[in-house]
């Protein structure tokens, strides 16, 4: 069949037809170009943010050597978790008792060993006020110490208003062996 052997109106709807079928088209290439630049510039950000951060770690890369040198100097080795274990507890008490705290429920639990450290824990419960709380925590947290809060939960005394109650595991981190 010709074009020209169409009548008037069939090629009116020819014409009709041709223009939908090519807007048709132009909309889903459009959508696709659309789609496919959205992708890239959303992995462009995405690399963009990745090599600033390379950038910033290779600058900061003798800091982080120096600090791995430093822990490697100075975090202790693990010699007898019973012994370190003890010891830590010890010291527990000691920090507590001077800063008007007292322990309860005091428990050594079994050490853990993940990656290139070894934590070996002490579970306790301790009361006093918010004062010598906030003291004791701050005390722990020397950073040649290699002590850890594990974890933590306090709330307010019900029969003293004044007094904190808290469930505490600390534990103080060791080089691998």
């Amino acid at each position: 069949m010709k074009l020209s052997e169409l009548s008037r109106s069939e090629k009116r709807l020819v014409g009709i037809v041709a223009v939908l079928v090519t807007v048709l088209l132009n909309v889903v290439v459009f959508q696709f170009f659309a789609k496919t630049r959205l992708q890239l510039n959303t992995q462009l950000a995405q690399k963009t943010t990745l090599v600033g951060s390379l950038r910033e770690l290779e600058a900061t890369a003798p800091l982080w050597e120096q600090r791995a040198q430093w822990l490697q100097k100075v975090q202790p080795k693990l010699g007898s978790e019973q012994t370190e274990g003890n010891a830590l507890l010890t010291f527990l008490k000691e920090s507590a008792s001077k800063h008007g705290l007292t322990l309860a429920k005091q428990q050594l639990a079994s050490a853990k060993t993940d990656g290139g450290i070894t934590a070996v824990p002490v579970q306790f419960e301790f009361k006093g006020p918010w004062r010598g709380v906030c003291a004791f925590f701050a005390e722990l947290q020397a950073p040649d110490r290699f002590l850890v809060i594990q974890q933590s939960r306090m709330r307010v005394d019900p029969s003293d208003a004044t007094q904190m109650l808290c469930d505490c595991t600390v534990a103080k981190w060791f080089a691998a062996r």
